[in-house]
């Protein structure tokens, strides 16, 4: 039997292990809100209730907090210490149980209405976590893949880009779409996919650069001081050009896809 297909060596571990660092998770705040529509067609996919659903990777609860007012029971699984304290501070009194494992040691001895990723499923070892995931899922239920991105191009876009060539610390990294990686490994059957429409995010030049510093390949840890001075002024005298009343208008949309993973 040949040897199962290496993910991108973009989306390796040593990448993922960025997610760890403090200033990523401190970063993380400046990320812009999902649309809420993006629940609406989560909503859709859950099924009747009873709903207990499975996070993996729910990161600082961006996506956690929408969905909790729409499930029974949410189990949220979040192995980095520095998001998931932030995670557990934003959520209060919500019905959210957060677990410190890691997605691949997840309670898959538990069946879920769904499993759900947003913005995570890319960092998981695929070819270990898929088949607990398919036995852990209800026989009507989908594992939900979630992506946050914008409905178009920012006009400084075709700048942007090699500014993020030339200082990301992921020398790798080319563009993907997860579900179409896994479809391909032949791990994933795709069931749907849906997109919001645009919803405007406004912040301040500060936020959007800081929000840059959240993102695989800009963890202030592990730039080295004086590259990270330098692409901030780099990029914020780019936005001074696109945006000369200091404010920064993004819009926002997300992807949603869903599927079983194929029994292998």
């Amino acid at each position: 039997m040949p040897a199962p297909r290496a993910k991108p060596a973009h989306l390796g571990a040593e990448y993922a292990a960025q997610f760890g660092d403090e200033a990523v998770a401190a970063a993380y705040r400046h990320r812009p809100p999902y649309p809420a529509e993006t629940f609406d067609i989560v909503e859709r996919l859950l099924g009747r209730r009873p709903r207990r659903v499975l996070e993996l990777g729910a990161g600082t609860g961006d996506f956690t907090i929408g969905l909790a007012p729409r499930v029974d029971h949410l189990v949220a699984v979040e192995p980095s210490r520095p998001m998931r304290e932030r995670g557990r501070s934003r959520s209060g009194g919500a019905p959210i149980e957060w677990l410190a494992v890691r997605a691949e040691d997840g309670p898959f001895d538990r069946r879920f209405s769904a499993v759900v990723a947003a913005e995570a499923f890319h960092w998981l070892d695929w070819h270990a976590v898929l088949p607990r995931i398919g036995d852990s899922l209800m026989p009507d239920g989908w594992l939900i893949l979630v992506e946050r991105g914008l409905a178009e191009p920012v006009a400084w876009d075709a700048d942007l880009r090699p500014l993020i060539r030339e200082y990301s610390t992921n020398r790798a990294y080319a563009a993907y779409d997860i579900a179409d990686e896994l479809e391909a490994r032949g791990l994933f059957a795709i069931g749907g996919r849906a997109r919001t429409g645009a919803s405007p995010h406004r912040q301040s030049v500060a936020e959007y650069v800081e929000s840059v510093h959240s993102r695989n390949g800009f963890s202030r840890a592990r730039l080295a001081a004086d590259a990270a001075r330098r692409f901030d002024a780099a990029l914020e005298a780019l936005l001074d050009r696109h945006c000369p009343d200091g404010v920064v208008v993004l819009p926002v949309d997300a992807r949603v896809t869903w599927g079983r993973p194929v029994a292998t």
